[in-house]
C-alpha cells in the first residue's frame, strides 16, 4: 500500500510541529512579511502566552504585547537583511525573568526567507552565576585581607620616617633648603596616604560594589584609550570611537566600565596582530544601554565561542592569562547587564555589552 504525497506532506508538517513542540524552548518563526508561521508549545504557556490557532498567519504585532513587538521588529529586521543571527539578552515584562534571546536565519538558497526567535530561560542559571560570583569573591577577599597587612605596612613606614625627618628639620634653624626638603616629604606623606587610601578603598569595592554607580560611557571610553594609545600593541592599530553626544549613563562604575573597555579592545588588537581597525560605538536601545567593540581581525571561530568567557581559556598561551574576558563579563552581569559575542558576516568579532541605563532597574 503507497502512501499519497498529500498524505505524506501532511504527515511531515505533523512531524515538523511535534519537533518544534518538544524543543524545550520557547520559540516561533516570522516570515518576511513578519507573519507567524510556527509556534511552539512553549509559547502558548505563561503570562504572556498566546495559543497558537490565535497566531498562526497574523502579523507578529497581533501576537506580542506592543512593547515586546517594538523592541523585537528591528532585530527581525537586521537578520533579514543582513542573514547573521543574533543574540541578546532579554527580561520578561515586570523583570520576573531572564531570557537568551537568539534569532536565526533561515535561508532558501541565499535569500533569508524566514527567522526563528529563540528564547531560553536564563534566570536560574544567572542566579547562580550570581551566587558563584559572590563565592569567589569572598575568596578573592580572603586572599586580598592576607596581604593587606604587608601592602599597607610599607608606605605607613615611610610616613614614619618621614614624619621623623620633618620633626627633626623643625628643631633646626630656618632655611631655604631646609624649607624645601621639608615640602618635599610632606608631598611624600600625602603621596602615600593616597596610596594607603586607593589600597583599603579597593578592598570594601570589591567586597560590596555600589549599586548606585553610575559611568559615563564616552568619559570611560576617553580614559581607556588614552590608557592605551601608547601600549605596543596599538601602534599599527586605528581607533575609531563612535557615541553619541547626550547618551545616558550606565548602571556601572566607571572603573569597572573602564576594565572591560580595555580587556575588550587588548584582545582586539592582539586577535588583528597589532594591524588594523578598532571600532567603539555606543547606542541607546529600549530598555538597554548597548556597547560594541568591532575588530577587523579573523573573528572568534564557532568552535571556541561557546569557551572564550571561560576562565584560563586562551587562544594565547604564551600571552594571555585567559582571565580578561571571564573578568569583563562578571562585571557587567554583577551590574545587571551583559557581555556577548555577536557573530559577524565576514571577518572580525564583534562584543556587545548590554548595561542598564542610569536611573532604570535591571
Amino acid at each position: 500500500m503507497t502512501t499519497s504525497p498529500a498524505v505524506a506532506a501532511e504527515g511531515l508538517a505533523g512531524l515538523g510541529v511535534a519537533v518544534l513542540d518538544a524543543i524545550p524552548i520557547n520559540l516561533y518563526v516570522v516570515d518576511r512579511r513578519m507573519r507567524v508561521v510556527a509556534w511552539n508549545s512553549r509559547r502558548e504557556q505563561g503570562p504572556l502566552g498566546r495559543p497558537r490557532r490565535l497566531v498562526l498567519g497574523r502579523h507578529l504585532r497581533e501576537a506580542l504585547a506592543p512593547a515586546g513587538f517594538r523592541a523585537t521588529l528591528p532585530a527581525l529586521r537586521r537578520v533579514f537583511r543582513t542573514g547573521v543571527a543574533q543574540d541578546d539578552t532579554a527580561e520578561s515584562q515586570g523583570g520576573g525573568r531572564l531570557f537568551h534571546v537568539r534569532r536565526l536565519p533561515i535561508f532558501r538558497g541565499r535569500e533569508v526567507t524566514h527567522v526563528i526567535s529563540w528564547f531560553e530561560d536564563i534566570t536560574d542559571q544567572r542566579a547562580m552565576e550570581m551566587r558563584l560570583i559572590a563565592s569567589d569573591r569572598l575568596a578573592y577577599l580572603g586572599q586580598l585581607a592576607a596581604g593587606v597587612a604587608h601592602e599597607v605596612s610599607n608606605p605607613l613606614a615611610g610616613i614614619t620616617g618621614c614624619a621623623e625627618a620633618l620633626a627633626s628639620l623643625a628643631m633646626k634653624a630656618p632655611d631655604r633648603n631646609a624649607v624645601r626638603e621639608a615640602a618635599e616629604f610632606r608631598d611624600l606623606i600625602r603621596s602615600e596616604v593616597g596610596r594607603c587610601e586607593r589600597i583599603v578603598r579597593s578592598l570594601l569595592d570589591a567586597a560590596r560594589p555600589d549599586p548606585g554607580a553610575t559611568a559615563d560611557i564616552a568619559a570611560a571610553i576617553d580614559t581607556a584609550l588614552r590608557l592605551l594609545e601608547r601600549h605596543p600593541a596599538f601602534e599599527r592599530v586605528r581607533v575609531k570611537s563612535r557615541i553619541p553626544r547626550g547618551l545616558v549613563n550606565a548602571r556601572i562604575d566607571a572603573d569597572s566600565l573602564k576594565q572591560v573597555v580595555i580587556a575588550l579592545a587588548s584582545n582586539a588588537a592582539r586577535a588583528m596582530g597589532g594591524k588594523g581597525t578598532l571600532t567603539i560605538q555606543a547606542r541607546r536601545r529600549t530598555g538597554d544601554v548597548v556597547l560594541e567593540v568591532i575588530d577587523t581581525g579573523p573573528g572568534v571561530p564557532a568552535p571556541i565561542r561557546a569557551r572564550i568567557f571561560e576562565p584560563f581559556f586562551t587562544t594565547n598561551p604564551g600571552v594571555g592569562t585567559g582571565l580578561g574576558l571571564a573578568i569583563a563579563r562578571t562585571l557587567v552581569r554583577g551590574r545587571g547587564g551583559d557581555l556577548l559575542c555577536v557573530p559577524r558576516k565576514g571577518s572580525g568579532a564583534c562584543f556587545r555589552v548590554v548595561m542598564k541605563p542610569a536611573g532604570e532597574s535591571a
